[in-house]
């Protein structure tokens, strides 16, 4: 069988359990065994009202399955005379993600005592602790007058949620991981395998060190390969028989690639943002492509590469490039002494003041909305 034939059969096991309600009738009868409640959640939530956000929960789910999930989580200590409804400001179910992210279907409000839909539709504001169902995300957003960055939308499916919220609205996202302790578990426990990958990628690059263009002999590197085939398979095997979810070898997979397209944020579970302050920036680290990762930053800092000056002439220019030692990036080790020949190229003059910084958008959207104030 191949594995097309077995994601297919898998897949539509999955999908047909999810659309005849085998899927959630035994998980509302498993609750301890299907959900992990977490007593942080509620204090999270009030911290949050707490400072001036507001909160709104967004599920494809029906109004009486969403209940008796949300009735779990939040049976907790001390939330023992609050109902789930009263931790949010806003509450939709039955979404249709990502169509909601699209034309969306018509918003009704649930009479909760029943589960029942209210005959016509919602066109007033949204009321506090009352529950909708559809809608569309230009509605919502205008009900709420929020929009954009304004949002921090918080999902686990990188489609469905994070994706089309991105790609589609601008808003910030958080994808939540539950695979990801897993991921930072064999991370930590088999350093040893990371290190062993970074030593054999440096002899690689040492073997082929003073070779070029003219050389003739073809070194042998079947042991090395079959060394890096080898310690690349036990560390995949440390994840499981699925492998892990971020790494193919030394290649991020599809998803990862997803993840830093579009989430803003992921973590294991979104309950981590008790432990930052609700002004905190979240920056992500520079990402080196090879060719930046290679270069010795210590060089001369006049060193100029032909065509940086519009009156210089094309000649050969010395670049030296220094070896990548254990814990960086690595890269196939260049020439210590590289003569690199580029054609003559003319530049504009380097602006004398900074005219715009990637992470001063956010100010922009400020002074757009004082602007409209103000008309």
């Amino acid at each position: 069988m191949s594995f097309k034939s077995i994601f297919q059969d898998v897949r539509g096991a999955v999908d047909a359990i999810h659309t005849y309600g085998q899927l959630k009738t035994a998980t509302v009868n498993n609750l301890d065994k299907y959900l992990e409640k977490d007593e942080r959640l509620p204090l999270l939530l009030d911290r949050m009202r707490a400072h001036n956000k507001k909160l709104f929960l967004l599920t494809n789910s029906d109004y009486a399955y969403t209940a008796k999930i949300m009735q779990y989580l939040f049976d907790v200590p001390n939330t023992k005379n609050r109902t789930w409804e009263s931790y949010f400001d806003y509450i939709v179910v039955d979404a249709l993600k990502p169509l909601f992210f699209g034309e969306g279907t018509i918003l009704r409000q649930v009479d909760t005592s029943t589960g029942a839909l209210r005959i016509g539709t919602h066109i007033g504001p949204l009321q506090p602790g009352q529950v909708y169902s559809g809608g569309s995300c230009d509605v919502f957003t205008e009900f709420v007058g929020a929009k954009g960055k304004d949002v921090l939308y918080i999902g686990d499916h990188i489609y469905g949620d994070i994706l089309k919220s991105k790609k589609t609205r601008g808003w910030r996202t958080f994808l939540m991981i539950p695979e990801l302790a897993r991921e930072l578990r064999v991370s930590i426990s088999k350093w040893t395998l990371f290190e062993k990958l970074q030593e054999l990628d440096i002899c690689l690059g040492d073997i082929y060190r003073n070779l070029d263009s003219s050389s003739t002999d073809v070194p042998d590197i079947s042991t090395l390969r079959q060394s890096i085939r080898e310690t690349s398979h036990e560390l995949d095997m440390c994840y499981g028989i699925l492998g892990s979810l971020f790494r193919s070898g030394s290649r991020q997979t599809f998803f990862a690639n997803q993840i830093c397209r579009y989430a803003d944020i992921y973590g294991y579970t979104f309950v981590n943002l008790m432990y930052y302050p609700f002004s905190y920036m979240f920056r992500a680290p520079p990402m080196l492509m090879p060719h930046e990762s290679t270069v010795d930053h210590e060089q001369d800092p006049n060193l100029q590469m032909n065509g940086d000056n519009p009156d210089s002439e094309a000649k050969p220019t010395t670049e030296h490039v220094r070896r990548i030692s254990k814990g960086e990036q690595v890269h196939p080790p260049c020439v210590a002494a590289q003569q690199i020949t580029v054609a003559t190229a003319r530049f504009p003059e380097t602006p004398s003041t900074i005219t715009h910084h990637h992470d001063t958008d956010d100010d922009d959207e400020d002074a757009e909305k004082q602007a409209e104030a103000q008309k």
